[in-house]
């Protein structure tokens, strides 16, 4: 009797230790907001992604769905990795940009403005929480601490979004867009052309406004133009940081001789410099000696490359190219012996001595040919092809150009710009995609066609990342140290 008493007691006791830890379980859940916000700048805005969004399955965990996880700040601000769910190779990008609602795909997201709904539709947030979500970003999408996220990288990209008014800004570290700078103007479209950088400073082509901008990068304010820049086109910028020469856009019409040539300490125009062709063109590329002492100017339509003493802002000679040869854009060599031309009608890379002005070689590249990015040693030239959705990569041996790489994605189309970093590790090319070749895997509404930048691991040759920027990615050029 004693036995069964015992085994009783013992029974109920295992009983009341099994119902106490389930209570327990009850009254301490786990903790998913912490002390600092998760590092978001307040509960509220932490506790809307814990609750609808940062769940297993969803964004959150080892594996998030396209590579996104919300449920810390450190972790949103990345973007997503895996966008496509894999169909689309590293194609990701961002989903938040501070102070920019229309242009963050999350909010759209949350406001019911972008296709594929599916599974976001499940979610149902209360416009008291999607107004949270927007104050947030419009105030800058800021941390615990009040910083602004994307302050300090160690270096950016800018990109013209030609179609839409804009400046791509990318933060080099993160590889997302984490600014918008909006070049609109009042009564015409804008269409930004070419960007270059330069003592804390952009200084922007608008090929329809005719004019040449200069914003301060430290909050991206337009602090100075140059109006009556005819089809202003691409830029290059003295050795010293005094002045600027800008040509004009490829899709002039051929009636030009002449390029610009623009103070950029008071943002004057010093002289328009007269080319020795009699008739008119299209001077185009242009490429710049390290030592600032001679310029070339490529005339697309002309197949002719000028040369001007950039000391007296004089024409002085003229190199005459085969018929529909069509240079298109040029390089310096970093030792300043070589001039590479992009020639768009014959689909070939030439090389010049720029102590001789002569032909030196020409290399087989993929039709139509753009911009031209050069690592620093001078061994690695990267050329994107318009026309073939490729980058070339050709190799320097000596006195001998090779063609050995073509570098291709599926979000590739339309090819433009093409710039590299200081330490040689990433090539950036901006992607047009004009005609719609490339679709997003989520479409915002009143949105067409949208650029793409491809970024490439020049220690590889392939491409690590696609992230989308706004409309025709053309013009780009990587922060360097200056």
């Amino acid at each position: 009797m004693r036995k069964i008493n015992l085994i009783c007691f013992l029974f109920v006791l295992s009983i009341f230790f099994i119902y106490a830890c389930n209570e327990e379980k009850i009254v301490t859940p786990q903790q998913e907001v912490d002390d600092t916000n998760n590092g978001f700048q307040s509960k509220a805005v932490a506790e809307i992604f814990v609750k609808n969004c940062a769940t297993s399955g969803c964004h959150a965990g080892s594996t998030p769905s396209s590579g996104l996880s919300l449920k810390l700040f450190s972790e949103l601000i990345k973007g997503s990795s895996n966008r496509s769910g894999g169909t689309i190779p590293n194609y990701g990008g961002d989903v938040v940009i501070p102070f920019r609602i229309q242009e963050s795909l999350l909010y759209q997201m949350i406001n019911d403005n972008v296709t594929p709904s599916s599974p976001h539709d499940a979610i149902s947030l209360s416009q008291a929480d999607i107004d949270t979500i927007k104050n947030w970003i419009m105030n800058g999408a800021k941390d615990f601490n009040g910083n602004l996220p994307f302050s300090n990288p160690s270096y950016r990209v800018y990109v013209c979004d030609q179609l839409s008014d804009k400046i791509s800004v990318i933060d080099g570290d993160s590889k997302v867009v984490s600014a918008i700078i909006d070049v609109s103007q009042p009564s015409l479209p804008a269409k930004p052309h070419m960007v270059k950088e330069r003592d804390g400073f952009l200084y922007v082509t608008l090929i329809s406004a005719g004019k040449f901008l200069k914003i301060n990068t430290s909050d991206y304010s337009i602090v100075g133009e140059v109006s009556g820049i005819t089809k202003a086109g691409m830029i290059q910028i003295s050795p010293d940081g005094s002045k600027a020469y800008v040509s004009r856009s490829s899709t002039s019409d051929p009636i030009f001789n002449s390029v610009y040539d623009i103070n950029i300490y008071n943002m004057t125009l010093t002289k328009e410099i007269t080319l020795l062709w009699s008739t008119g063109g299209v001077p185009h590329g242009i490429a710049l000696t390290p030592d600032g002492k001679k310029l070339y100017v490529a005339n697309l339509t002309l197949s002719r490359i000028g040369i001007i003493d950039a000391e007296l802002d004089e024409a002085t000679g003229d190199i005459s190219l085969p018929p529909g040869t069509e240079p298109m854009q040029t390089m310096i060599s970093p030792d300043g012996n070589y001039l590479y031309v992009s020639a768009r009608g014959t689909g070939k890379l030439m090389v010049f001595d720029t102590h001789k002005d002569t032909l030196i070689t020409e290399v087989d590249v993929d039709p139509m040919p753009m911009q031209i990015a050069i690592t620093s040693d001078g061994n690695k030239i990267y050329l994107g092809s318009f026309m073939m959705n490729t980058v070339n990569v050709i190799q320097k041996n000596g006195n001998t150009w090779t063609n050995i790489k073509q570098i291709s994605h599926s979000g590739f189309r339309m090819l433009h710009g093409c710039d590299i970093t200081s330490d040689d590790k990433y090539v950036y090319v901006s992607i047009r995609n004009e005609d719609g070749g490339f679709v997003p895997y989520f479409i915002v509404g009143g949105e067409t066609n949208r650029g793409t930048i491809g970024i490439i691991d020049t220690q590889t040759d392939e491409v690590i990342k696609l992230i989308e920027i706004e409309e025709s990615g053309s013009g780009l050029v990587v922060e360097k140290n200056n």
